[in-house]
């Protein structure tokens, strides 16, 4: 690492450390989150109920709507790149998650779960979650985000290999009142948002939020397409991204209505599938659509009743231009479409506490894909295009039992029975130990699986892709230790250390008998790692985080390194606030190579971030200013098959001005 960009965190470490001042009333009103308030926030992901991150079977990661002021998050791509053990990718299209190693290229981040308020937001075709701009949601509108580590799958189904993500939207009590706002920023980023929050005597709240994009890019040289033929390998006026989302809030005593939308359309600079490099129609375009209605009563004492129904559609189109001859002027339009895919389902969950020391949940869980239509043509053919509805029923359970006032214990099993792909049993226990108040030691063991998603299991192109034949959903044994400790009433510090086997790992391989390439178990993977994290809130304001991780990921067959998978992730934080009103923050990230698909190396690259930013300056005004790679470091993330390029060049030194008034 270069010495001189740990300058910046010690040239914030020394304002955070000036003298303060101000009245009384001004600090009061630009308090912080403390610690204890951290520690005490109840969660609902790991357990589905209510609890402290150091009661739950899991090893948590809480980010606070404070965070993602302080640091200037823009999506969650941005939030995990500074999550202890997490790490990403991006393709210039998509933005990809990789956790405890693993991140296979083009996976559609198909092995984390993602939630919205409890509701799934994996769409049910891809099995993908979106995690860059093509999320459902702005981060304006979220109050935390729940990171539950390790298999999931004994609660959630499938897909939680990994984790499960929890993102907790705002209640109107938090926007009261109209909120305008408006972002400028570098590669022509334009964005304006409006929300408003009111609440009424009766109980009745009702919030509302919209925000629209639009990001015209910049032009991108890349190595393999230098050449006058294909533009000397620029691609012009192609990085474009432009989206926008809506959600609504109305709760009313133990009710609760969510509705939420995003679209989302993005340029394809990359010439990613060998399509025609350069060509102006090279897009994608994703669209969310959900509804849920809950219903949340502790009907005694000892008992509880959750009920949640909830509807969801998604739709994918893509348009990639094929040259038809190679005089640079003919095309042929290849598009796919996801048309329109539609779930519907409901949960029931009854929580009940049998004793004082004794919990049991017991719930049922059904989806119904009444619709999951998918097209690939051109204008003269029609390749493919079919249907595949499928429904699931699942039912669960889980028992937490108080042994000692220091002991306890967590066991719980899920049943899933898909129409169309068959059924799976998965377990999950944890031992808890408190041997003081300030200590937590946890060991944990889970599994987990992912069924092959309808993409895998049925697309097929006539002499240029195979339809897979006896293809089986993907397992992982995880077993985690982990020690969490309150170091004093400022600092926080975990070590965990976990290990994993999967198997029946889904990839993309060629038949050899004719040389297609279709999807396969092609092998399995063995990892083992160890992280370490240490969290600061001080009573004047300041706030860090400092974390590590190792990771080693293999191949379980041939024992080589995973591609995608870096060895060493460092991350570092600082923020404080300045004269009561103004904070300042700086962040380092540390990440060593990743091998490619094609067997190279990307180099390994140290980020720094800054974000300046106000309270409400005269009650009114937000102000904030982001520099994104302060030191214009060039690096680069590894494509997929689909690239012709290994390493995809992301962005370099670039600026986010936000204004907002409040109303």
């Amino acid at each position: 690492m270069n010495t001189y960009r740990f300058a910046v965190l010690f040239f914030c470490a020394g304002i955070c450390f000036m003298p303060q001042s101000g009245t009384t009333q001004d600090i009061v009103q630009s308090q912080e989150i403390s610690l204890d308030d951290l520690l005490n926030v109840e969660i609902s992901t790991a357990s589905k109920y209510d609890q402290k991150a150091n009661e739950a079977p899991a090893s948590i990661t809480i980010i606070t709507s404070e965070d993602i002021e302080r640091y200037g998050y823009r999506t969650l791509e941005e939030v995990f790149q500074n999550v202890r053990g997490f790490y990403v990718s991006d393709d210039r299209n998509y933005g990809y998650l990789g956790a405890r190693g693993f991140s296979r290229p083009g996976d559609y981040n198909n092995r984390i779960l993602v939630l919205i308020n409890g509701q799934t937001a994996n769409e049910p075709f891809f099995n993908a979650a979106a995690i860059s701009t093509d999320f459902l949601l702005s981060l304006d509108v979220v109050e935390r985000i729940e990171i539950v580590r390790g298999p999931g799958s004994a609660l959630y189904g499938t897909s939680a290999m990994f984790g499960v993500v929890n993102i907790i939207t705002k209640k109107s009590a938090t926007f009261e009142g109209l909120r305008l706002s408006g972002e400028k920023g570098s590669y022509g980023r334009l964005i304006g948002s409006a929300g408003f929050g009111k609440g009424f005597d009766n109980g009745l709240e009702i919030s509302v939020f919209g925000q629209y994009t639009d990001i015209k890019g910049q032009d991108l040289y890349y190595q393999e397409y230098d050449d006058p033929y294909t533009n000397n390998g620029i691609a012009e006026d192609l990085d474009w991204d432009r989206y926008y989302n809506f959600l609504t809030t109305i709760s009313y005593k133990n009710f609760e209505l969510q509705a939420g939308m995003n679209s989302r359309e993005k340029g394809i600079p990359t010439g990613a599938w060998e399509m025609a490099f350069n060509h102006p129609n090279s897009k994608t375009l994703d669209e969310y659509k959900i509804i849920q209605l809950k219903y949340d009563n502790a009907i005694s004492a000892e008992k509880n009743i959750m009920l949640r129904g909830f509807f969801d559609q998604y739709h994918a189109y893509g348009t990639y231009p094929w040259e038809a001859e190679e005089d640079g002027e003919s095309y042929i339009y290849d598009t796919f479409e996801a048309n329109d895919v539609i779930r519907l389902g409901g949960e029931f969950q009854f929580r009940w506490d049998l004793r004082s020391n004794s919990r049991l949940i017991v719930g049922a869980d059904y989806q119904n894909v009444i619709q999951a239509g998918f097209s690939y043509w051109d204008e003269f053919e029609t390749y493919f295009d079919d249907d595949f509805p499928f429904n699931v029923l699942s039912l669960y359970l889980q028992e937490e039992y108080q042994a000692t006032e220091k002991l306890s214990f967590t066991g719980g099993i899920r049943w899933d029975r898909y129409s169309d792909r068959g059924s799976a049993f998965t377990p999950r226990a944890a031992i808890i130990y408190n041997p003081k108040e300030s200590a937590t030691l946890k060991l944990l063991y889970g599994e987990a699986f992912r069924v092959p998603s309808l993409y895998e299991i049925n697309y097929e192109d006539p002499g240029c892709w195979k339809k897979p034949t006896g293809l089986v959903s993907e397992k992982i044994r995880t077993i985690e230790l982990a020690w969490e400790q309150r170091l004093s009433e400022s600092m926080f510090g975990v070590i965990s250390c976990y290990n994993y086997q999967m198997n029946n790992l889904i990839e993309v391989e060629e038949d050899p008998t004719d040389f297609l390439p279709w999807y396969q178990n092609a092998s399995k993977v063995s990892a083992f790692g160890f992280e370490l994290g240490l969290q600061a809130r001080f009573t004047n304001g300041v706030q860090g985080y400092a974390n590590y991780a190792f990771q080693k990921a293999d191949d379980g067959d041939t024992h080589e390194r995973l591609s995608n998978s870096p060895s060493h992730l460092v991350k570092m934080g600082l923020s404080c606030r300045i004269f009561n009103h103004f904070h300042v923050a700086a962040q380092l990230l540390y990440e060593s190579d990743r091998i490619t698909v094609y067997e190279t190396k990307t180099d390994p690259y140290l980020l720094t971030n800054l974000n300046f930013s106000t309270n409400q300056l005269f009650g009114h005004i937000g102000l904030s200013f982001k520099i994104r790679n302060l030191f214009d470091v060039e690096y680069r993330y590894p494509g997929g098959f689909e690239h012709l390029q290994p390493g995809i060049i992301q962005n370099g030194r670039n600026f986010i001005a936000r204004l907002e008034f409040t109303i």
